[in-house]
C-alpha cells in the first residue's frame, strides 16, 4: 500500500480507537490532530476509572503493553519534502516523539545491560543522512535536535557521560579509539576521545588499518570508537554529480567487515553506526529553496543561521553556548541520521 494511503488509514482509525503504533517514528510527525499515549497500562487504568477523559485522537507509543485495541505497524519513509514541512512546524514533537543524538549512548547503554556482548564497536561518520541509505537497511531515524556541524554531532553522539566511561563502568575496561584526526592537536578529536589515554588512540588514513589493529586485538571486553569519513568531504569537494550511493555503499561494506570481524573474534558483539550529520544535496536544494534577502549574506547553512532571528520562518533554540534560527526549510536530509545496531 502506499505510504500515505497507509497512514491516512491509520489517522481515520484514530477516530474510533486509541489504536498501538509501531514502526517509523517518523510517519508520526505527518499526523494531524493526535497526541502520543505513553504508558499504556496506567492510560487503561484512567479509561477503567469513573473519571471522564479528554476527548481526542491518541495512539500508544507503548509496544510492551498489552492492548485491546488494534495495533498498526508503518514501515515506510515518509516523503523528505513532506517530512521537512512537519519538522518545523512540529519541531517541539518530533523531539518528543524521536530519539535524538545525545540518546544514543543511553541506547548504548541499555543495550549492553540486557545483551551482555564480548565487543561493542562504535562508528561515527562524517555525513550521512538517514535518506542517504537504501530503503531496505534496517536503520531507526534519529533527530539532529541542534545545528547541523561536525563539531556539534560528533559530541552529542558520544554523549556525556561518554559512551566510553559508561561501557569502562560495566567492565569492557579494554578500549581503543581510531581516527583520522591527532587528538592532541585537534580539539573535536581531543574531546570525542577525552577519556581514552594517548596509547588507547590510533591515527588511521583507510578503514582497513582499523579492521587489521582491532584482528590482533585482545579478546577481553571491549570498546572500540571509530571516526570515520563519511558523505561530508564527498558533498563540499565535488561540483559535478558526486557519486554518492557508490560511497554510500563503501561505508555500508566496512559496517559489515567490522561487524563480522567482531562476531568471528569475540563471538558476541553490538556493532553501531551513526552519523554527525546529515547532507542537504544540491539538487534537492536548489529547485526549492527560498531566502530572504536580509538573510543571504550571513548564510552559511540553509538550515540555520547564527543569533536570533524573530521571524515566522524561523524558529530559535540554543545549542553549544549560542543562538541559532532554524530556518522553516529545516530539511529532513540534514536534521535525520540513522542509527543502525547489529547485535551478532
Amino acid at each position: 500500500m502506499d505510504q500515505m494511503l497507509e497512514l491516512n488509514a491509520f489517522s481515520r482509525l484514530l477516530d474510533f480507537y486509541p489504536a498501538a503504533f509501531s514502526g517509523n517514528r517518523l510517519n508520526l510527525l505527518l499526523l494531524r490532530d493526535a497526541v502520543p499515549i505513553w504508558h499504556g497500562k496506567s492510560y487503561l487504568r484512567r479509561l477503567d476509572s469513573l473519571s471522564l477523559m479528554d476527548e481526542r485522537r491518541e495512539y500508544l507509543m507503548d509496544e510492551q503493553s498489552p492492548w485491546p485495541f488494534p495495533r498498526i505497524r508503518l514501515e515506510s519513509r515518509p516523503d523528505p519534502w513532506n517530512l521537512s514541512d512537519a519538522l518545523f512546524s512540529r519541531f517541539d514533537e518530533a523531539q518528543a516523539i524521536l530519539p535524538s543524538q545525545g540518546d544514543i549512548a543511553g541506547i548504548i547503554d541499555q543495550r549492553v545491560r540486557s545483551q551482555l556482548p564480548r565487543a561493542i564497536a562504535l562508528v561515527i561518520t562524517d555525513g550521512l543522512s538517514y535518506y542517504d541509505l537504501p530503503a531496505d537497511v534496517d536503520a531507526e531515524p534519529i533527530l539532529v535536535t541542534g545545528i547541523t556541524s561536525t563539531a556539534f554531532g560528533y559530541r552529542e553522539v558520544v554523549g556525556k557521560p561518554s559512551i566510553s566511561r559508561r561501557l569502562f563502568a560495566l567492565g569492557y575496561v579494554h578500549q581503543l579509539g581510531f581516527t583520522y584526526f591527532d587528538p592532541r592537536a585537534n580539539d573535536l578529536s581531543g574531546d570525542v576521545y577525552d577519556s581514552f589515554a594517548m596509547s588507547q588512540i590510533a591515527r588511521v588514513k583507510a578503514f582497513t588499518e582499523v579492521l587489521d589493529a582491532i584482528d590482533k586485538a585482545n579478546v577481553g571486553p571491549s570498546y572500540f570508537q571509530i571516526t570515520m569519513a563519511g558523505l561530508d568531504q564527498l558533498s563540499h569537494a565535488h561540483w559535478d554529480q558526486p557519486l554518492r550511493e557508490q560511497y554510500v555503499a563503501h561505508i555500508l561494506d566496512n559496517y559489515d567487515a567490522l561487524a563480522k570481524l567482531l562476531r568471528k573474534r569475540f563471538g558476541c558483539a553490538l556493532t553501531v553506526l551513526t552519523a554527525d550529520h546529515g547532507i542537504l544535496w544540491r539538487e534537492h536544494l536548489e529547485s526549492r529553496l527560498q531566502l530572504t534577502e536580509e538573510l543571504a549574506e550571513d548564510l552559511g547553512s540553509p538550515r540555520y543561521v547564527k543569533g536570533s532571528v524573530l521571524r515566522a520562518y524561523g524558529r530559535v533554540l540554543r545549542c553549544a553556548g549560542q543562538n541559532y534560527t532554524l530556518l522553516r526549510r529545516i530539511s529532513a536530509w540534514e536534521s535525520i541520521v540513522p542509527l543502525i545496531l547489529r547485535e551478532e
